[in-house]
């Protein structure tokens, strides 16, 4: 013998929110000339636009600034130039800036509707021990903040 059951659920709703940030200043945060031992710093400042509580992540997009640096110099400076990234007192990457890709790890930070934005602070050094090879090497870098629900 077979039995079958049915039941019926009433009144559910959907509803759509919205993720979404914004970056400022949107160009520009560092220009400099470096030396090994050398630092330089700069800050974006990163808003929940949103409508709901979000997690964003970071990836630096570098590439040769110019045609006087090939791709594989790129590189080079990448894998030797050192990056720390920090909101505050918590630090949400360091190592090299070949590396900084989808930082912090998942799920990300987090950045509340109550929060509503932050200061996110990048710290650049080219080691003492970068020697030579890595002269005359002009790279560009994109911060890219991606965020999620």
């Amino acid at each position: 013998m077979a039995f079958t059951y049915t039941a019926s659920s009433t009144g559910s709703t959907l509803q759509t929110e919205t993720v979404s940030i914004e970056v400022s200043p949107a160009s520009g945060v560092i220009a400099a000339t470096m030396l090994p031992g050398d630092s330089v710093s700069g800050t974006i400042n990163v808003s929940n636009t949103g409508t709901v509580d979000e997690y964003y992540f970071i990836t630096a997009d570098w590439k040769a600034a110019d045609d006087d640096t090939t791709p594989s110099l790129a590189a080079l400076l990448a894998y030797n130039l050192n990056v720390s990234v920090a909101v505050g007192d918590t630090d949400l990457f360091a190592g090299k800036l070949e590396d900084l890709i989808d930082r912090p790890d998942s799920p990300g930070r987090e950045l509340t509707l109550t929060t509503a934005n932050e200061d996110v602070s990048f710290n650049f050094t080219l080691p003492t021990d970068a020697g030579n090879a890595v002269q005359d090497i002009d790279l560009a870098i994109d911060f890219v903040f991606v965020a999620t629900s």
